[in-house]
């Protein structure tokens, strides 16, 4: 475990509504750490867009955003869309702090917070699947991505809710070590720490009306047909619609195309399957749908940068 020689600031910037949960979610991973260190090694500001918005209610006194803070980490906290775009100020304040070597995290609705500000051009970001409309319809040059959240250099975009504490946990381990990361998430009872890769589950709901329930169909589909992988004529045919038009349902909603959606389902579950069981590397690649053992580790490093062997070895090294 390293040294918690030097103090981490933390702030939490709150522009507008927030749940007590989120900001617990955000806390508690770096809370537990402190009490396993014996020390604050980690400590908690908490700010507000405007000086007359200080000293909310069951929070200490709170700066604003335009005054001079210390923080290493800012993350935006905000349970609702901003119904305009940015303030200057707010703008300028976030792209001076990223610029200024800080690290930026949002959950939820905070992303919107990070793309008006210009810091996500040219990345991939992630939002909660009930924003994924409203942030591809405000900000259709930003790509998104399924997964429960994004690590690009030092800004990180999460899901939201549970997917906060994963994503949280995997940071530790990079700043801290992976004994305190481990010992947090051993504390908190987590079962595993789900991968950033780890796709968000989708509800029917989210994709609404007569059509769209077709493609969690065939969501499902995959999911269930995982050893023995169906084609995308077979599942078009089975949901009761054309290749062409499942297709556009994959593109629409989920950015990339079937086979490709399929194929990432199969990589994950065997990875979790490489980091959770002493099943063989072969038979994973068997129950993933891979014909063979040179196929699944040449699908499984283009994804993964790693081939199925060395992500085993490097499991039995920890």
């Amino acid at each position: 475990m390293k040294s918690a020689s030097s103090v981490y600031q933390v702030a939490i910037y709150l522009p507008d509504s927030y749940s007590l949960y989120t900001i617990g979610s955000v806390e508690t991973p770096f809370r537990v750490a402190n009490d396993i260190l014996a020390e604050e090694k980690f400590r908690f500001v908490y700010v507000v867009p405007e000086p007359r918005l200080s000293g909310l209610p069951g929070f200490p006194a709170c700066v604003a955003l335009t005054d001079e803070f210390d923080c290493d980490l800012l993350v935006i906290v905000c349970e609702t869309i901003p119904d305009g775009a940015l303030s200057q100020a707010e703008k300028r304040k976030l792209q001076s702090l990223y610029q200024q070597g800080k690290t930026i995290l949002t959950c939820y609705a905070g992303v919107f917070w990070l793309a008006d500000s210009g810091l996500l051009q040219d990345r991939t970001a992630v939002v909660h699947w009930s924003l994924m409309d409203s942030f591809s319809e405000r900000y259709d040059d930003i790509s998104l991505s399924d997964h429960l959240y994004e690590r690009h250099d030092r800004l990180i975009t999460t899901a939201g809710q549970a997917a906060i504490l994963d994503c949280l946990v995997d940071f530790l381990e990079d700043t801290e070590g992976k004994d305190l990361a481990y010992a947090v998430s051993d504390q908190l009872c987590m079962d595993r720490i789900r991968p950033a890769q780890e796709r968000q589950r989708l509800p029917y709901k989210q994709f609404g009306g007569d059509v769209q329930p077709r493609l969690t169909m065939a969501i499902e589909l995959m999911e269930n047909n995982l050893e023995e992988p169906l084609s995308t004529d077979e599942i078009a045919e089975l949901v009761h619609i054309s290749r062409r038009q499942l297709e556009r349902l994959f593109k629409r909603y989920l950015d990339t195309m079937p086979a490709r959606y399929y194929l990432q389902l199969r990589l994950k579950k065997a990875r979790q399957l490489l980091l959770t069981t002493h099943t063989s590397i072969v038979q994973i690649g068997l129950l993933c749908g891979f014909s063979s053992g040179p196929h699944f580790s040449s699908a499984y490093k283009a994804y993964y940068q790693i081939t199925p062997r060395e992500e085993r070895s490097k499991l039995l090294r920890s």
